[in-house]
């Protein structure tokens, strides 16, 4: 019997038996035969139970729908209140009070329940979490962040320096990816996710723009196709990293913000024929080629590179390639770079220092 010590149980059950009690003392008070008190008495025990039942089904319904549906509803009765006295009240008969009642009860059915369901319809519209969602101007573009650009967290630096205008949205279904990836099995995905969420609780802190918006599309499975219904819905723009999305987001005339895009078109510009010094770090693929990153990230593959791991080498770029993830450099070795390797013992750092060494006394 633990339940009886929940208040709300107790609450129930003590309104379901005093409305019965005065059921059965509005049909005493009637005066008729136990049959009728027997009616006034069922039926106030029905009528009880049937609103505790409503009561609880409402706790299936979040706090926002259940306020718009009472503002839907109150929409309704006013919009039949002025349509009700247009409509002849003979078209039920002769009796003109008669029909007037029913016209009126017939137009607060309708007309509420358009209310009703046009407000559960488009409950997922409103947002009240935050005030600048409604008095954003209207020039203004909502960002709508994919999980893949929340994990990634360059997001953060570009808010904190107004460079994105706006505000931002995460979508209840983008919460609910990243809280999967953050509760899966993989440690690297399991870090990523929480990464994501940590960052999400940041930005939620320094930026007033921000807020999660509750809405998803059951009938759409795709994380991404969800991202792009609500893109259309709002006239918002998806900030992502992922090239596939862009894609199929460009087909569809949404909007779309690639930091990747973006982060390639602020790299330093380099260009066919010019030369720097470069470490190489490891082998390539092919026979002979050696890899080496600039300070931005950016592969560099270097012919002939594979003898000068862990060497700092002068390289002349040959051809850039642009691929979706970036730029990738082809270089050869400069025909003035030394030739020596690294020595046994001798650390990369003191072989890169060796050769910068001999460069300048050269």
């Amino acid at each position: 019997m633990a339940y009886l010590s929940n208040p709300v149980y107790m609450i129930r059950l003590f309104f379901v038996l005093i409305a019965t009690l005065v059921g059965y003392w509005m049909g005493n008070a009637t005066g008729q035969s136990w049959p009728t008190g027997l009616f006034y008495t069922g039926g106030a025990f029905i009528a009880a139970n049937f609103i505790v039942v409503v009561e609880i089904a409402t706790g299936c319904i979040s706090s926002k729908k259940i306020l718009l549906v009472a503002i839907g509803l109150v929409m309704g009765l006013i919009v039949a209140w002025f349509v009700y006295p247009t409509i002849p009240p003979t078209i039920f008969g002769a009796n003109v009070e008669d029909g007037r009642w029913k016209i009126q009860v017939i137009c607060n059915l309708l007309f509420g329940y358009f209310g009703i369901i046009l407000a559960m319809k488009h409950a997922d519209r409103f947002n009240f979490s935050r005030p600048s969602f409604v008095m954003a101007s209207p020039g203004e573009t909502s960002k709508i962040l994919d999980t893949s650009v929340i994990v990634d967290g360059r997001i953060k630096d570009l808010v904190m320096a107004n460079f994105l205008e706006g505000n931002f949205i995460v979508p209840e279904f983008v919460l609910i990816e990243l809280q999967k990836i953050a509760d899966s099995a993989d440690a690297k995905k399991r870090s990523r996710g929480r990464r994501g969420l940590e960052l999400l609780d940041e930005l939620k802190n320094i930026s007033p723009r921000l807020a999660i918006y509750e809405i998803d599309y059951p009938d759409i499975k795709e994380v991404d196709h969800k991202l792009i219904a609500l893109a259309k819905e709002t006239g918002g723009e998806i900030v992502t990293n992922d090239y596939n999305l862009q894609k199929v987001a460009a087909l569809q005339n949404v909007r779309v913000m690639n930091l990747n895009e973006l982060s390639n078109m602020l790299r330093p510009s380099v260009f066919v024929g010019e030369t720097f010094d470069l470490q190489v770090v490891r082998e390539g693929k092919e026979i002979n080629q050696g890899i080496g990153y600039l300070e931005d990230g950016t592969m560099v593959v270097v012919e002939e590179g594979r003898s000068r791991i862990n060497c700092e080498i002068e390289v002349q770029v040959t051809s850039i390639l642009q691929t979706p993830a970036g730029r990738m450099l082809f270089a050869r070795i400069s025909n003035d770079a030394p030739q020596s390797r690294q020595q046994p013992g001798r650390s990369a750092g003191d072989s890169g220092s060796h050769q910068r060494v001999a460069r300048e006394r050269r």
